[in-house]
């Protein structure tokens, strides 16, 4: 059946097997609301991979974009962004993150979810934008900024495009939330150019506080964040793996919406052994459900007896 849900960002994993995030999930959306108001600092969402960091703030992400009035010119608008993997240049990192906020802010202000990715190319959606909106003082700089980019004409493009955000809630005293997942890439060793110092004053900003994700813990806590030019400007959160009691409940609510038949006594068993963490939780039980004939699945070289 398809779901009557609305997405700015598609999630993975679906609302009925959702479980135990609640804390964090409220955490994000308050901060983001209190942000109206300046009293929100940046913030550290730091884990191990698979814990639902992503999933979190792309929840979160969806209820500021459907929840708040899109025309209230004190609204919170969210903006996500994730660093890639891959190898990427200095002015097309620069590129690509000016056109993603402009994307976000756009389809934020048109309630139009389709602008995130639709029209591809650029000249089109300049076009519509001034067409549909109405372009603020702030606004005005970051359509210069993009102008600019593709013309090769910005010195130091990927610093101008960090700081674009804060400038635009700056200038026209608005309030813009940056949800940046998988932040430590920002110092990978495929980048022949490192942006996380330039975060230092973009992310001090009352208007426009910076909420960021990361996996490779010691590179966040020790040499991005933990030290150096970004030293103090975030507030830590840290996400754990789930306890045994809400692993079983996972194991149980998954079981149910991928049809998998799994008793409590298991559902206990499976979480304990895959750590509380619930991607694997979920993908145990997926299997589960595709491979009831079989008589035992393995977890990390453990065979556990499903029935």
């Amino acid at each position: 059946m398809k779901s009557t849900q609305e997405f700015a960002i598609k999630t993975i994993v679906p609302r009925e097997v959702y479980t135990d995030r609640e804390e964090f999930l409220h955490f994000y959306y308050d901060a983001a609301i209190r942000a109206k108001s300046r009293r929100t600092m940046s913030s550290l969402l730091l884990g191990m991979r698979r814990m639902g960091k992503t999933e979190i703030f792309k929840r979160v992400v969806n209820r500021l974009f459907f929840e708040q009035d899109h025309q209230d010119p004190n609204a919170a608008i969210p903006v996500f962004y994730q660093f890639p993997d891959e190898a990427i240049t200095r002015d097309s990192f620069a590129l690509e993150y000016v056109e993603n906020f402009i994307r976000w802010y756009v389809a934020f202000k048109l309630r139009n979810v389709e602008i995130l990715s639709n029209p591809e190319e650029i000249d089109a959606l300049l076009t519509l934008i001034h067409k549909q909106i109405t372009i603020t003082r702030g606004f005005s700089v970051a359509i210069s900024l993009l102008e600019g980019i593709i013309k090769k004409g910005v010195i130091n493009p990927s610093r101008k495009a960090l700081h674009l955000p804060r400038t635009v809630s700056d200038l026209d005293d608005s309030t813009i939330i940056m949800f940046i997942d998988e932040f430590q890439n920002s110092r990978m060793p495929q980048y022949d150019f490192s942006v996380t110092g330039f975060y230092q004053e973009a992310c001090e900003s009352p208007t426009c506080p910076h909420f960021i994700t990361g996996s490779a813990m010691t590179i966040l806590a020790r040499e991005l964040v933990g030290t150096g030019a970004l030293f103090g400007r975030f507030f830590y959160n840290k996400i754990e793996p789930l306890t045994s009691y809400y692993g079983a409940s996972l194991a149980l609510k998954a079981a149910s919406h991928y049809q998998a038949d799994i008793s409590q006594e298991m559902a206990g068993i499976i979480s304990d052994r895959c750590g509380g963490n619930p991607f694997y939780i979920s993908a145990v039980i997926r299997q589960v459900g595709l491979f009831e004939s079989k008589a035992a699945i393995f977890i990390s070289g453990w065979p556990i007896k499903i029935s």
